[in-house]
């Protein structure tokens, strides 16, 4: 083979070799909670324990549990905020509601904070899941003060106000 060819077939090659590099699909990217979603499920939470006459702090995270959406009604206190923090931190880490967890550990007895001193197992909080992946969580605090569930039923309907979008 004479040089020229044996350098173009060895160009050829490498090209080669470079477009199958590149046709590979690229890594699917991690699952992120657009903070459109993360507003508008803050904003729903919010309204509807405001709706039963509740203080609440409505806390809305990413998948690693940090905080994208803080949103408190009037006359809030410290606690309800803390709470709600970390009851969505709980559910986005552990991918289950933070009711579910306070069931699985009554059956239990485990104590989450020998663990992680964050978790918190009181209803209000809810994983937000988009194709089977978590992609955040919900967590509502202080709304609870009449009703034993009605830091639930306000995070639910922030879930509610959001799951075409999460299709």
């Amino acid at each position: 083979m004479k040089p020229q060819h044996l350098a173009a077939a060895f160009a050829f090659a490498l090209a080669g070799g470079a477009a199958l590099v590149h046709s590979k699909p690229p890594p699917t990217p991690p699952a992120v909670l657009p903070m459109s979603l993360a507003l508008k499920a803050a904003k729903a939470a919010l309204t509807a324990c405001v709706a039963e006459g509740w203080t609440a702090t409505v806390t809305v995270t990413d998948r690693e549990g940090v905080p994208r959406v803080i949103l408190l009604s009037d006359d809030t206190g410290e606690l309800s905020v803390i709470t709600s923090r970390r009851k969505a931190y709980t559910s986005a880490a552990l991918g289950i509601s933070t009711a579910q967890l306070a069931k699985n550990l009554a059956a239990s007895g485990f104590d989450p904070a020998t663990v992680d001193a964050e978790l918190i197992a009181f209803p209000g909080g809810l994983p937000i899941v988009r194709r089977g992946v978590v992609i955040g969580a919900i967590g509502v605090g202080g709304a609870d003060r009449d009703a034993i569930d009605g830091n639930e039923r306000c995070a639910q309907a922030g879930l509610d106000s959001i799951r075409k979008e999460l299709i």
